[in-house]
């Protein structure tokens, strides 16, 4: 039986980490706009989410910040993400 590369990937993890990613996709892909919100730019985004969870970044956070991030390098912009801002005044201070 042929397995699509694509298919065999998203087998790899379990239905909670998929929906993480769905979510985190989700995430990215609104802060698209005009003609930044293409289908290789999704595709972009996807593959970065993919790359994350298979390095073990699986929480909706850190997938939400990929996803963050990979938007943001998309519509040039080195601002911070909502994530990462709100995981900074979580950390306690050393």
């Amino acid at each position: 039986m042929f397995i699509s590369a694509g298919l065999s990937t998203m087998l790899e993890f379990d239905s909670s980490t998929l929906a993480n990613m769905t979510a985190a996709l989700d995430h990215g892909c609104k802060m698209l706009a005009g003609d930044f919100d293409t289908s290789e730019n999704r595709k972009r985004i996807g593959d970065a989410i993919v790359t994350a969870a298979k390095s073990q970044k699986r929480s909706l956070v850190l997938l939400s910040e990929v996803a963050e991030h990979e938007a943001a390098a998309i519509l040039g912009q080195s601002r911070p993400s909502l994530v990462g801002s709100i995981l900074k005044r979580l950390k306690p201070s050393l």
